[in-house]
């Protein structure tokens, strides 16, 4: 199949073409090329050892590139994907794949769309259905099938598919999950007034499982000792939902509700269950004025793990994506301990305020608290910063503070609760118009709740994790081609050094990156969507280019 739709890309692209040479400026043809090699040398004091990378296999190699044709209103479009000795869908195991994982073939007749072949597509928030790449974190959920879509008219538009989720692919054959997947989304706009606006929608998908999935899952239901724990699986599974956008002034306020029928899910011990019901309750109230803008986020989950069936786990087969309650952080020990989105139960909230009392002074603050339904903390943490960039200075500066309350057990099924205190400081300064000089500072202070307060620790001897981190990096960037960097993350306790020496080169649309890195273990997310990475040592040679 991949073969074919290969050579019928090209076939395609070739004919438009030449059966028009006088119309050459009206083809698009473009596409993009990333590549990320490792080569990974052991290091048994840092824990980069004892897997196939480090013992024998030395090398891994991730790439992709996409092609994409235009013309006369069609796009088609093709992704080869080469995986020798990858580590991003097992951390600890090699997994080498090549072939062609995504292809598609898109026209648009007057008011329908038609989409064949592999899609990405998201209804509301995508609680109800989504499909998306997160290449970090080894996840490809497009869907194979067809998807229609039709303008009802200058505010209404209707969205419909039909297909099977992607689950991998070995070698020259692609592997799909077997249960089929379709689903109908709503969407339009009101306008109420000059100041007041709705965006509603509504969306409805239903998944089949098939035969030979649901003969593992009664297999597995029949081998359990207790009685009480049998139940009989159904084939089918809908989730629904509703969702507005009310826009007044100032203000803006989504609000999603969504409901998914008896489903067979798998408990945070592995043993699978029956709820009758799933629900998710999710809303987001914007204010935003000339420097101030407020957000907050709430979000209630109940037994609303949405996949293909209960077979695959962790972040396999997923359909849907349930909006994080935690900030994306961009500095390393400030974004060392993030929160992974609970499907089976979660209540959560935050709140971000942005404020500029002055021209070239930026105050943001977050507050975000995340707990199991049953008001167990899972993770909270509370996020302050002033950033300072004033006219004509060469200079500009951030400085911040952080805590951090992190179950580690619940996330990581290890350690305990750690809490943690981090003051970081950025500052860039301009020597001339291309060149300049970062410098990130932080200190990652944990057992805050015992060492800031009258508490005395039980066990002084014991750290959280690995204890108290020193961060410290240096940048400096000659524009627009290079860029050069040394970083060093310390751990406090023992006085290892995790250093990594960086080179980037770029050209136009290219750009070369080199580096030496030695990296601790633990989780890395992306979204609310986390995944456990084990320590690295090593280089990487990265190519990201695009024509």
């Amino acid at each position: 199949m991949k073969l074919k739709a290969l050579l019928f890309f090209f076939i395609t692209c070739f004919f438009c073409t030449k059966n028009d040479l006088q119309a050459q400026d009206k083809a698009q043809f473009s596409g993009d090329l990333q590549l990320n090699t490792k080569y990974f040398d052991a290091d048994s004091l840092r824990g980069a050892i004892g897997t196939p990378f480090y013992d024998y296999l030395f090398y891994s190699a991730d790439a992709w590139l996409n092609l994409k044709y235009q013309y006369k209103g069609f796009d088609v479009g093709v992704r080869f994907d080469v995986f020798h000795n990858s580590f991003i869908f097992n951390p600890t195991r090699e997994t080498s794949k090549e072939g062609l994982a995504y292809w598609y073939i898109n026209k648009k007749v007057k008011k329908l769309d038609i989409t064949a072949g592999y899609f990405y597509e998201q209804f509301g928030s995508g609680i109800t259905f989504r499909t998306y790449e997160a290449r970090a974190l080894g996840i490809d959920q497009s869907v194979l099938g067809i998807r229609l879509g039709y303008e009802l008219n200058d505010n209404w538009r209707i969205k419909a598919f039909t297909g099977k989720a992607k689950n991998n692919f070995d070698f020259d054959n692609i592997e799909l999950f077997q249960p089929i997947v379709k689903g109908i989304n709503l969407e339009g706009f009101v306008n109420v007034s000059e100041k007041v606006q709705l965006v509603p929608g509504f969306s409805a998908v239903n998944r089949t499982i098939d035969a030979k999935s649901m003969q593992s899952i009664a297999l597995e239901i029949n081998s359990y000792p207790s009685v009480a724990d049998r139940f009989e699986p159904k084939y089918n599974t809908n989730a629904i939902s509703v969702y507005n956008t009310l826009q007044f002034g100032n203000f803006s306020w989504f609000v999603e509700g969504a409901i998914k029928t008896e489903d067979v899910l798998r408990s945070i011990s592995g043993q699978l269950f029956n709820p009758s019901l799933g629900f998710v309750g999710y809303s987001t109230l914007t204010y935003s004025q000339k420097g101030l803008g407020i957000v907050v986020q709430g979000k209630y989950t109940d037994n609303y793990d949405f996949r293909v069936s209960p077979i695959p786990t962790a972040n396999a087969g997923l359909l849907n994506f349930l909006p994080p309650m935690a900030q994306q952080t961009t500095y390393r020990l400030t974004s060392r301990y993030n929160a992974a989105t609970q499907t089976l139960g979660e209540l959560a909230w935050q709140a971000d305020v942005t404020y500029t009392p002055k021209k070239g002074y930026t105050l943001n603050g977050n507050f975000s608290n995340i707990s199991t339904l049953e008001n167990e903390l899972l993770f909270r943490e509370i996020y302050l910063d002033l950033s300072v960039k004033l006219r004509k200075r060469p200079w500009k500066g951030t400085v911040g503070l952080q805590t951090v309350d992190y179950n580690r057990f619940f996330f990581e099924q290890k350690g305990d609760f750690v809490n943690t205190l981090t003051p970081f400081t950025e500052f860039v300064y301009k020597f001339t118009k291309k060149q300049s000089l970062k410098t990130e500072l932080s200190y990652m202070i944990t057992k805050r709740n015992y060492r800031f307060s009258a508490k005395e620790d039980p066990n002084p001897e014991k750290l959280q994790d690995f204890g108290d981190w020193f961060w410290i990096l240096l940048e400096y960037s000659i524009a627009p081609n290079w860029s050069f960097s040394v970083a060093d993350m310390y751990r406090m306790n023992d006085g290892v050094h995790y250093p990594t020496f960086f080179a980037s080169y770029s050209q136009k649309t290219s750009r070369f990156a080199l580096s030496y890195a030695k990296q601790p273990d633990g989780i890395v997310c992306t979204g609310g969507v986390c995944r456990y990475e084990p320590a690295f040592s090593g280089v990487k040679f990265d190519i990201t280019t695009s024509f």
